[in-house]
């Protein structure tokens, strides 16, 4: 273990006994809990909030989790850290680019045999960069000798070195890519993924009684692929295995990295070791999966799971200080270090069903919970801040199942139709944990970042814009029924939407080819046509407007970095969300369809109709605190002002 303060901050007062204890359970819906506190299915949240309070806690526009933590890690508004979204663009090109860190890459290489062979980096540990920016509030208090022990919180990644001990989460990436990527093999030639994404689907054959295949890792940035290869997978790494099938006890052993590993269908295996060539006898990466045989007969079909970062390997920047992740690995085995580990793009593209996504979903939160047993246990002053993730990714995934209003609830599987609220009493059993150290020297926090509501129908908000012709598209690309960002005409584009709730002005001076004077006459008739048209617009089939509400960049963002951001952030209405498409500055054939995926609860509406939740264990008076107030309160709890950069105000 690494010392109890960090490096570069000094020992000051220390905590003086007194304690924060903060659980973070992302996407707690006010409703759901007042329900189930109502029904007598919450009584520990029940006993917080007679102790103290609970209050709907106001989020930031977007009301996306990275946006939020972000300004509960920091204090800032979007504008001060950066963080504005999943997706933001890069003015320079307008194609999308991930909030929450960047790769970097070697100073210099030496090239040889085809190859660019890493001899100096320009940094030590991980090779990626936050772009968080802002100060965390727990450094304010380790500076004055106050443990924080900070574990999961999104946006973290690579860990902040100012916590005594921390854990990266939301944004934590997978082996290969930001969001990971799954692989998942069937012998069913007739099994069809026409727009698989979020993974690979290998088609394979059973020869005897075998199943011969590669597990794709990471691309190999170092070697770059031979163009006229046969094989699609050429610029991966790969890890082959042998799948030994016996199917008269309906068992498989998969043979891999010199492992046996017995399969049994509708089971997730333990952790398994692989490991990736990057340079062959010279450097290799090293992670974990779990793998998942769903069939044997009368096809084979074996899902395997995006390919975790490993604790043990201390470069990754998963945990502070680096040998804290040799020593969970230690005590706990394995764990999941994907920031966000359920598969739910395994379900939305049908690789899981129901009863798949919830076999992970059960798997993840016990490993979560017993993290969360063994830092409880050792945790004596200062900061406790542990984040769960299910409360997030399983309402997304499992609202459709619970709720009969949704337009596909009849596709969902009923035996799930009461997990939500299940989840929520799990969260229940966990608050009782911590409800006990309540006392005058301990302050006890229950937070949500943002609540939840139905998705049933999408909205193409780009393809809206092009029908209104604040979007142009280029003369060679207009007959196509479907356009991507490629495929923009920016010398006559005004307009155009990245990310879930982003809409930005081309503006001269800021992206490659602006149009529009900052300030000018025409920018704010151009904002002033954009709110009235999409406010005013309605869904034919439903006769509800879409938008609820729209908010001004300049009205809810401050900073130096709110210049960069969108103009306008669109708040949907609870049912509308949008597109996956328009995310990405695609265009399509239809305004408003059905959402078709498992992905059918979600919060980036309007944030005024999708509040998070504050239980205390000390009255507040405020009425109407938002997140932005947290990390005043906590310091304050401590004795430590409010540094001057930070936007909200202490509860206390």
């Amino acid at each position: 273990m690494g010392g109890l303060f960090p490096l570069g901050c000094s020992r000051g007062p220390g905590a003086g006994g007194r304690r924060v204890v903060v659980l973070g359970l992302d996407g707690l819906d006010p409703n759901l809990i007042q329900s189930l506190i109502a029904q007598g299915r919450a009584p520990n949240f029940k006993k917080l909030m007679d102790r103290g309070c609970f209050r709907r806690l106001g989020t930031t526009m977007p009301a996306l989790s990275p946006v939020a933590w972000s300004s509960f890690i920091t204090g800032l508004s979007p504008g001060g850290h950066g963080v504005g979204d999943f997706i933001l663009r890069d003015r320079n090109t307008y194609l999308p680019v991930f909030s929450i860190f960047e790769t970097r890459d070697p100073w210099k290489t030496l090239q040889a045999a085809g190859c660019d062979f890493p001899i100096e980096k320009p940094f030590s540990g991980s090779p990626t960069r936050s772009l968080r920016k802002g100060t965390p509030f727990w450094a304010h208090l380790t500076s004055q000798g106050i443990p924080a022990v900070v574990i999961k919180i999104p946006t973290n990644f690579p860990v902040d070195e100012t916590a005594t001990r921390g854990m990266g989460g939301m944004g934590t990436p997978d082996l290969a890519d930001a969001y990971g990527l799954f692989n998942y093999y069937t012998s069913d030639p007739f099994e069809d993924f026409p727009n698989l994404s979020g993974g690979y689907a290998h088609y394979v054959e059973v020869q005897g009684r075998r199943v011969r295949a590669d597990l794709l890792g990471p691309q190999n940035t170092y070697c770059p692929p031979d163009p006229d290869a046969a094989d699609p997978n050429s610029p991966f790494c790969k890890q082959p295995f042998v799948l030994h099938l016996d199917k008269d006890s309906n068992l498989a052993r998969l043979d891999i990295n010199g492992q046996k590993v017995v399969l049994e269908p509708g089971k997730f295996s333990d952790w398994v070791e692989v490991q990736f060539d990057l340079i062959p006898m010279i450097g290799t990466a090293t992670g974990i999966c779990r793998f998942l045989l769903k069939e044997i007969t009368p096809h084979v079909k074996l899902y395997a799971t995006p390919i975790n970062l490993d604790l043990r390997d201390e470069a990754s920047g998963v945990t502070y200080p680096p040998e804290y992740g040799s020593e969970l690995a230690e005590a706990l085995g394995p764990l999941y270090t994907k920031g966000l580990p359920a598969d739910t793009k395994a379900f939305d593209m049908g690789v899981f069903s129901d009863e798949d996504y919830v076999k992970q979903a059960e798997t993840i939160l016990e490993e979560r919970l017993k993290l969360f047993e063994y830092e409880w246990e050792r945790f004596e002053e200062g900061l406790f801040y542990f984040y769960v993730s299910s409360t997030d990714q399983d309402t997304h995934m499992l609202w459709r199942n619970m709720d009969p209003t949704h337009p596909l609830h009849a596709e969902a599987d009923p035996r799930f139709a009461d997990y939500i609220p299940y989840l929520y009493e799990r969260m229940d059993e966990l608050v009782g944990r911590v409800l006990p150290a309540a006392d005058d020297d301990t302050l006890v926090l229950i937070a949500s970042d943002h609540g939840f509501a139905q998705f049933g129908r999408q909205f193409h908000l780009n393809t809206w814009l092009r029908e209104n012709n604040f979007l142009s598209i280029k003369d060679e690309a207009k007959s196509k029924t479907r356009t991507t960002v490629l495929d923009v005409d920016w010398d006559h584009t005004y307009a155009y939407a990245m990310g879930f709730n982003g809409l930005y002005l081309n503006m001269k001076g800021r992206e490659r080819d602006g149009v529009l004077e900052p300030g000018s006459a025409q920018a704010k008739k151009v904002l002033t046509r954009l709110q009235r048209g999409l406010m005013a617009f309605k869904d034919d089939d439903t006769g509800q407007t879409p938008v609820a509400q729209i908010y001004h960049r300049d009205q809810v963002y401050e900073g130096d970095l709110t210049w960069d951001m969108p103009e306008l952030l669109v708040g949907f209405r609870p049912g509308y969300r949008q597109s996956a498409d328009s995310v990405l500055t695609e265009t399509g054939p239809s305004l408003i369809d059905l959402n078709p995926f498992p992905w059918s609860g979600d919060h980036s509406m309007a944030r005024d109709l999708v509040p998070g939740v504050l239980f205390s264990s000390r009255a507040f008076a405020e009425q109407s605190p938002t997140i932005l107030d947290l990390p005043v309160t906590i310091l304050d709890f401590f004795g430590i002002e409010k540094p001057s950069e930070m936007v909200g105000s202490s509860l206390l």
